[in-house]
């Protein structure tokens, strides 16, 4: 059986504190609760502040608050706080460098977000095992590819994340 720790290398106390809540929250079904505005916010955030060069200070406000039922109002205004700024001057490949520039538009356009309250759940919690504990310039590239159009069909991600799946964390989501 191939095991989590070929994937998943969790080297700090936080890494693997919050991959233990991630799992919980992905067994019991944990649920982010707002508004559309509050939703589009969170999934821009999630996608663009990856891309940042201190990716996981974005993550915190998620690990401080992720409950059985997140409030995306208080992680959001707790991103907010953190007033961040594109600094891309890290990146080195081509490619980086495109999803830079797919992470910028995305966060100053607008975006709707096609999906159920499920698929929205299921959503953010693949993508913070797959792309921040996992791997993430192939997922978060295909995620941007897949947003640069304006919409977010999380039913269509959520495919995408699954293949990243590789220890079946999600097989009976």
């Amino acid at each position: 059986m191939i095991t989590q720790k070929i994937f998943y290398p969790l080297t700090s106390q936080l890494g693997r504190n919050f991959f233990a809540n991630l799992k919980k929250a992905v067994k019991n079904h944990y649920t982010f609760i707002g508004n559309n505005t509050e939703k589009v916010f969170f999934v821009k955030s999630l996608l663009c502040f990856q891309m940042l060069k201190d990716y996981k200070t974005p993550i915190r406000p998620i690990y401080d608050n992720l409950t059985k039922k997140t409030d995306l109002k208080i992680i959001n205004n707790a991103v907010k706080t953190n007033k961040f700024i594109f600094d891309y001057s890290w990146a080195v490949w081509v490619y980086e460098k495109e999803m830079g520039q797919l992470a910028k538009k995305l966060l100053n356009s607008p975006l709707k977000i096609i999906s159920t309250n499920k698929q929205f759940d299921e959503f953010v919690l693949r993508y913070l095992i797959t792309v921040w504990l996992a791997d993430w310039e192939g997922p978060l590239y295909a995620l941007l590819q897949s947003t640069k159009n304006g919409r977010a069909n999380l039913k269509e991600l959520n495919k995408v994340l699954s293949l990243y799946d590789f220890t079946k964390i999600f097989a009976h989501y």
